[in-house]
Formats: structure tokens, C-alpha cells, sequence
């Protein structure tokens, strides 16, 4: 599976990468927090043995978002990925809704405001596979709500850039909430509870995408490191903020 995206190279040395609005991949993104906040057995707060969401109808596999995990480890070996998959997980991402608390109903361009605003700040990524690095990158999301004029992305390594890419939806996808949400403190209402409820939503994401060709069939290691680090975007929001390393660890089989 492959994907294209258009760069942008200042004379600094800095390398800007456009946010893409590609449907198929906004869409990977909307099924991916429709896994992860629906899944609480792949919630690291219980300590699965394995965290993974395989999506056999996009050939697509998920892993977990890193944000404030700290180190965690999961032997994914029973739960083997085929070859030609593509591997998606988070550097950052966020999504937030006209369901949550505060925004009930509210037009797109606040939904927007707030899904960038959660990633403001900056952040580290390296990934390695069995070992082998083959993602350093920085990235400067600023205050994030304008990170679409001002963001900065500086690949360490040559070949960072074929699989790093930004994900955002420029109109509204479908956040689902259901009875098994693992983010309980983030709806106005709790109409979920009855039934599953789809919000209109925005997301984003500074993303890692790997085709399983560059692993091969056997047994590999994938860890990715993450630090982040963002100040409150308002000094009424002090605990607001965030200042983390995030070190994933997994074992994969591809077939």
C-alpha cells in the first residue's frame, strides 16, 4: 500500500509537510479512534498482552497512541499481520467532537480549534525496526491552531520523511462513543450509554506509516519513542499541559 504527499523545503534546512485531507487516509485516522476509544481491552491502563486493531477490510493495522504511556511492552506474536499490510500508529493525534463537554453542538471551526490545540507544542519520534532506526524526527506544531502556517517538521534522517505524514479532516468524519468508551470525562451527555451515538468530529494526526515489506515475513521488533511537550494555551488552564516520554515496545509476526 502506498501513499503520496507534497513537500516543502526552506532554505533553513527545515522541511514543512503539508497537511493532507486525503480521504482514504482521513479515514484511516476516523476508524483508528473509533479502535482506540472503544477498545478497553487494548487500553494500556489493563495491561493487555497485546495491543493491536488489524483492519482486514483496508488492509491496515493500528497500534497504540503513546500519548503519557510511559514504557509498555506487548507480544503481538498471536495475532500475526499478513504481508502487504500497512502499519499505522500516532507520533501525537487527537479528535474532538460536537459531543464533548463544552462543545455540544458547536460549529466545525471550534471542533477544529480544539483538535489542534491538542497538539500543539513539540515533539520527538524515533522508531526502529529490530533494532534499526529509520525514523528521527522533530516537529513544532507551535499553538497548534495555526500549525497549518507555522509548523515546523525537521527529518534527522534521510529516509524519515517516507514515513512520517500528517492527517487532518478539513470537514467533518464520525467520532463514535459507546457503552466501552475509555474516554468517560469527555461527553456532555451520556445518550452512549443506551446506544452507540456518532458525533461529528474533527481529527488529527502527526502520524507513522510502515508497509510491512520493510519488515518481511518472521518475527520482528517495533519500538517507537515519543517525547512531547506543551504549555496550558491559556493561563486560566494551567493543568493543561503536558511534558512526557512515551517508549513502545512491540513483538509482531508478519505472514
Amino acid at each position: 500500500m502506498a501513499f503520496f504527499y507534497f513537500q516543502i523545503y526552506s532554505v533553513y534546512g527545515i522541511e514543512k509537510e503539508i497537511q493532507t485531507n486525503d480521504k482514504q487516509l482521513v479515514q484511516f485516522l476516523q476508524n483508528y479512534w473509533q479502535w482506540f476509544g472503544n477498545s478497553p481491552e487494548d487500553n494500556p491502563d489493563n495491561n493487555p498482552k497485546c495491543s493491536i486493531h488489524i483492519d482486514t477490510n483496508n488492509s491496515i493495522v493500528f497500534l497504540l497512541n503513546p500519548f503519557e504511556t510511559g514504557e509498555t511492552s506487548y507480544d503481538c506474536k498471536e495475532n500475526p499481520i499478513p504481508h502487504g499490510y500497512s502499519i499505522l500508529f500516532p507520533l501525537i493525534s487527537s479528535f474532538c467532537s460536537q459531543g464533548d463537554v463544552g462543545l455540544y453542538g458547536k460549529p466545525y471551526e471550534e471542533i477544529r480549534n480544539c483538535a489542534l490545540s491538542l497538539d500543539r507544542g513539540t515533539i520527538k519520534g524515533n522508531v526502529a525496526i529490530d533494532g534499526k532506526e529509520i525514523v528521527d524526527i522533530f516537529i513544532d506544531n507551535g499553538n497548534g491552531i495555526d500549525m497549518d502556517k507555522n509548523k515546523k517538521v525537521v527529518n534527522n534522517l534521510p529516509k524519515s520523511s517516507q514515513y512520517y505524514i500528517e492527517i487532518f479532516s478539513e470537514e467533518f468524519v464520525d467520532i463514535l462513543a459507546t457503552s466501552n468508551t475509555t474516554f468517560t470525562n469527555n461527553w456532555e451527555k451520556e445518550e452512549f450509554k443506551a446506544n452507540p451515538i456518532y458525533y461529528n468530529g474533527v481529527v488529527h494526526c502527526d502520524c507513522i506509516i510502515i508497509d510491512t515489506d520493510e519488515f518481511g515475513i518472521g518475527t520482528h521488533t517495533l519500538k517507537y519513542t515519543i517525547s512531547a511537550k506543551a504549555d496550558p494555551p491559556s493561563p486560566t488552564l494551567i493543568a493543561d499541559r503536558w511534558d512526557f516520554m512515551s517508549n513502545t515496545n512491540y513483538k509482531l509476526v508478519i505472514q
